[in-house]
């Protein structure tokens, strides 16, 4: 399977699709977006947001929003695409076109969404802090 990643542009004929993952069930109980999520992920300075496409198709995207020399990301799949490799691969490309003033990268997690406290812990993430619910992952680029 092809996974690759592309910058999601304003008006992207994708972002219905997009819309429709991130308002599943398995995505939405994690992180809910507004009308205007992907305004802001195409509009803002510091903020990307990937596509992830595997094999021609539109699987899932990455959220990007860059803090200096801190980057903190949210990653989603489709519900009926997942426990694939995706989401792995998916943030290893992530990594290779990351600037080169970035020295760390944060994700907060939910305790409860095991799949994904798995897949940072695989690719390296070390658990650094838990309030409440959330437990907070960093990743040391340099």
């Amino acid at each position: 399977m092809k996974i690759t990643i592309e910058r999601l542009l304003s008006k992207d004929k994708d972002i219905e699709k997009l819309y429709s993952i991130h308002f599943q069930k398995s995505v939405s109980r994690y992180v809910s977006i507004s009308e205007n999520y992907f305004d802001y992920v195409t509009g803002t300075e510091g903020v990307y947001y990937y596509k992830i496409i595997a094999d021609g198709a539109l699987v899932g995207g990455i959220h990007c929003e860059m803090d200096g020399e801190l980057l903190y990301l949210g990653i989603c799949i489709d519900e009926k695409r997942r426990r694939r490799g995706m989401a792995e691969a998916a943030l290893k490309q992530l990594f290779s076109v990351l600037p080169d003033n970035l020295k760390k990268i944060e994700v907060s997690i939910d305790e409860t969404n095991k799949p994904s406290l798995a897949l940072f812990e695989k690719i390296g993430f070390v658990q650094t802090n838990k309030e409440d619910e959330l437990i907070t992952y960093c990743y040391v680029l340099h």
